[in-house]
């Protein structure tokens, strides 16, 4: 069985840190240094590669044989470039962008999510280089999923540029105590905006005390808010593939007022649903207007609006795929546990992959901990592992 060797395992983990050490915070810096220092180590490894930019500053890396680009077999190995805000630099035991390493545990933003998956990657292509079978994988990594897995210029453009595969990894990390589980797919996410309308009057003047004038879009607010808990009974809450990960509505962001003497005339919530397999962004739009249709009225209010800024489905690859299959051996072969298929509570981009044909697994790299937290880490022992798996599952293809 294919192992990282000594020297391997220190340049793989010495190309991690100098992954987290380039800083690739979505909206902050541009994913075009990340490119530029994984081109540098695919060079270094032998490894062809192709940039792929639709937008400037923004690209995206394919490495792997020219001619595997648009073909059909062996495994698509995905991870994404960006990360998410470091938050307060001096709440992190170490900083976010030391890479420090400690206790064979290396610390830094994106240390599994998602820089440990690209170095594991390389390292991966590079093990089937020396064995003569490049062609058995590919990388790519892509710009901008961190905005809300809804990209036109990341993985979606790839696959419109003819990406394909017999099967794709997505190389996110996973909590140490989740080492039995190989996710298929993920549940959707259904963000939008729901923005009410009232009338603007001095909150101390008569008309306004006798209701006579005035309309308070934040009172049209607080009643849907309330209303909305009775969504989740117009759903089923549970899939059988998806364990504790249920559907569900939370208003996350709300806004309203613009004074303290002033009646609201505007008001705004965020609503973050997320949902499983067989709900549509439809249905649930529609009991949405519903709800608010009828606070507008209740309240008499000036109008209503619901807006979508993202929309992810929720998927599930088939567990009968081949990748899928020889995946739960050699899980079991590798790690000494059966693992459970399932779908995993955040969402990512396999949908695209799984839209496309491509069976996917939503998430298999490095095990660590601190995902879009505080002293986030990956375990650079089972970064060995991950090596390991994912070159023994191309070879199996």
């Amino acid at each position: 069985m294919a192992i990282l060797s000594i020297s391997d395992k220190k340049e793989c983990t010495e190309f991690l840190q100098k992954l987290i050490q380039t800083p690739s915070v979505v909206e902050v810096h541009p994913e075009e240094q990340m490119v530029q220092v994984i081109a540098a180590e695919a060079k270094r490894l032998g490894l062809p590669f192709q940039i792929f930019e639709k937008v400037a500053k923004r690209p995206n890396i394919y490495v792997g044989l020219p001619e595997s680009f648009a073909c059909k077999e062996g495994i698509l190995l995905v991870a994404h470039l960006d990360t998410v805000p470091e938050g307060n630099p001096n709440a992190w035991k170490y900083p976010p962008f030391s890479g420090m390493m400690v206790d064979n545990k290396l610390y830094g933003r994106g240390a599994i999510d998602c820089k440990g998956g690209i170095a594991l990657s390389l390292y991966v292509l590079k093990i089937l280089k020396d064995l003569g079978q490049l062609h058995r994988a590919k990388f790519v990594g892509v710009a901008d999923e961190e905005s809300g897995a809804s990209s036109e210029f990341g993985l979606k453009y790839l696959l419109e540029k003819g990406l394909q595969a017999q099967g794709a990894i997505y190389t996110y990390g996973a909590p140490e105590n989740d080492d039995a589980t190989i996710n298929i797919g993920h549940r959707g996410v259904l963000r939008s905006r729901v923005i009410f309308k009232g009338e603007s009057v001095h909150s101390g003047a008569s008309e306004w005390q006798k209701r006579e004038r005035g309309v308070n879009a934040n009172e049209c607010l607080v009643d849907f808010v309330v209303k909305m808990r009775s969504l989740k009974s117009q759903f089923p809450e549970k899939h059988p593939d998806f364990g504790v990960y249920t559907f569900d509505a939370t208003p996350t962001l709300i806004k309203g007022g613009h004074a303290v003497s002033i009646v609201p005339d505007v008001a705004e919530v965020v609503y973050d649903i997320r949902t499983l397999p067989g709900q549509t962004k439809e249905e649930i739009l529609q009991h949405m207007r519903t709800l608010a249709e009828k606070v507008n009225e209740d309240k008499k209010g000036k109008g209503y609006d619901i807006q979508v800024t993202i929309h992810v489905p929720a998927v599930l690859s088939n567990k009968e795929a081949p990748m899928i299959q020889h995946a739960v051996k050699l899980h079991e072969k590798i790690f000494g546990k059966k693992p459970t298929l399932k779908g995993s509570g955040p969402a990512n981009e396999s949908y695209m992959l799984i839209q496309k044909g491509i069976p996917a697994i939503a998430g298999y790299g490095p095990l660590g901990g601190g995902f879009h937290g505080l002293d986030e880490y990956a375990n650079l022992e089972t970064l060995e592992k991950s090596v390991t798996f994912l070159v023994e599952l191309a070879k199996a293809m």
